[in-house]
């Protein structure tokens, strides 16, 4: 029985037929379920093509708005649906396929759309259909291309000179696009670098607020350029002032703050081994009559030697602070018996005017907590000096150079001839009747002064005859009488 269905079904074609359209079927709800159907957006940049249509006219198309971005869906099975990107699909706009007749602005350009990959089994639907553009003059600028290091290289390094060949690059295009245009970088990747390098890159351009511009309806003369950029050796060094002039009177200069108190450099390895500190000239800063402190700014790049340059060009202003502090006065009244004398003749006799003498020191304040009277000496020279009153200036001498002397000091003395005073006494105090005292009667005789020795003569005026020498001179107040010079003989 068996064969016999068997035999059926081998000899009904129509059966066959049948049975191949049920597998199928089944396949394709299989397939179905397995990879159902899926959708995905896409935005891709439209590609301009013959563009020497509007040129040749002596115009250039610009793009209106963002209408050169084509916007699509695809659809079609998750597998294949899921591996497309916008790079498997061809987005282009034919200038030639424009109507230049049409009048006014937009003129609409169709956009083409295809798949590189999976088109039959993909659907397209398209969102913007036509590219919108403007027929503008066309204008052409050129610019410098600035090179641009990007990246930090490895540790010890820097980067030196970045130079970029060739380096002008000339920009034709629709007048709105090409105004927009601020600068052109070319840019090389110097990320954990620490040798030499150098790249074929293509210019970047970009607007004054730092945006790319992109747009296929610009033209350069240039679209590959030669970035070079060399790697230096570094070195952390300190900065070093010196100060010039002096503060004002009573002021006094204590020194200065500033930061960064060190700057890293870059160079080649043999320069950096014979630079040990950045040094900043003594007339940089000029204290000449300056009594407070004052803040500047010094630019420390004019001091770097040849060779060298800083590794952040932002570091090289040094903000300085100056200190200056004023003194303050103290006045000292020092005994003058504190006073070293030198130079004195045993003869003489010194006594001050005075019991003592101010003396102004003039110091720091925290100096002149811990100064005393008793650090101050002083010193006078009475050498050559005769009796009398004299003023004499004193000889300061201060523990240090913290402290001033201010002004000058001086101090009366008195200088007595002891030997006077003696001769003074003996004169007051007579002596044994020798007859040597003035006015005397001389030993003997009966008259003053007439011994032929002189002892006690008075060269002035001579005797009268028949005076009394034991009269003590008592007609001596005749000395003066004219008749008493009458008599030559004396007695």
């Amino acid at each position: 029985m068996f064969r016999k269905m068997m035999k059926h079904l081998v000899n009904n074609p129509g059966l066959k037929v049948l049975s191949i359209l049920f597998s199928v079927i089944l396949w394709l709800v299989v397939v179905k379920m397995a990879d159902p159907e899926s959708t995905k957006s896409f935005s891709v940049p439209v590609e301009i093509l013959n563009k020497n249509v509007i040129t040749e006219m002596g115009k250039v198309p610009a793009v209106v708005k963002d209408s050169d971005i084509a916007v699509f869906y695809i659809s079609g099975p998750r597998s294949y649906v899921e591996d497309m990107s916008g790079d498997d699909f061809s987005v282009t706009a034919d200038l030639s396929q424009v109507d230049l007749s049409q009048e006014g602005d937009p003129k609409l350009v169709p956009i083409e759309i295809s798949a590189k990959k999976n088109d039959k089994r993909i659907d397209i639907i398209r969102r913007t259909v036509n590219l919108q553009i403007t027929l503008e003059d066309l204008a052409e600028m050129k610019f410098v291309i600035s090179p641009e290091a990007l990246g930090t290289p490895a540790d010890g390094s820097a980067i030196g000179n970045v130079e970029v060949t060739p380096n002008l690059l000339k920009v034709s295009g629709p007048e709105s696009v090409v105004s927009r245009i601020s600068r052109v970088v070319a840019s090389i990747n110097v990320d954990g670098i620490s040798s030499d390098v150098s790249d074929n890159v293509v210019p970047t351009l970009f607007d004054e607020e730092g945006n790319v511009i992109t747009s296929d309806l610009l033209d350069m003369n240039q679209n590959i350029v030669t970035i070079k950029a060399s790697i230096l050796g570094t070195k952390n060094v300190p900065i070093h002032f010196e100060v010039s002039g002096s503060p004002a009177d009573g002021c006094q200069y204590q020194g200065m703050e500033y930061a960064p108190e060190s700057v890293m450099i870059k160079g080649a390895p043999a320069t950096l081994n014979n630079i040990s500190a950045i040094s900043i000239p003594a007339d940089v800063i000029n204290l000449d009559g300056v009594n407070k402190d004052f803040d500047t700014t010094i630019d420390i790049t004019p001091y770097l030697e040849e060779g060298v340059s800083l590794v952040d060009e932002a570091a090289n202003q040094i903000a300085v602070k100056v200190m200056i502090e004023r003194k303050e006065s103290k006045v000292f009244n020092i005994p003058v018996d504190k006073i070293t004398v030198s130079g004195q003749n045993s003869d003489y006799e010194l006594e001050y005017v005075g019991n003592t003498i101010p003396v102004t020191v003039r110091a720091l304040k925290e100096d002149m907590e811990d100064f005393h009277a008793g650090d101050i000496q002083g010193a006078i020279s009475v050498a050559e000096l005769q009796p009398g009153i004299h003023s004499l200036e004193v000889a300061i001498t201060l523990p240090d150079d913290r402290y001033e002397l201010m002004g000058t000091v001086s101090v009366q003395i008195r200088l007595t001839d002891t030997r006077a005073e003696e001769d003074t006494e003996q004169e007051e105090n007579p002596g044994d009747g020798d007859g040597t005292e003035a006015g005397g009667n001389a030993p003997g005789t009966g008259q003053d002064g007439s011994q032929p020795d002189g002892s006690g003569e008075d060269r002035d005026q001579p005797d009268s005859p028949g005076q009394d020498g034991g009269d003590n001179g008592g007609n001596g107040a005749d000395r003066d009488d004219g008749s008493l010079r009458d008599n030559p003989t004396g007695g």
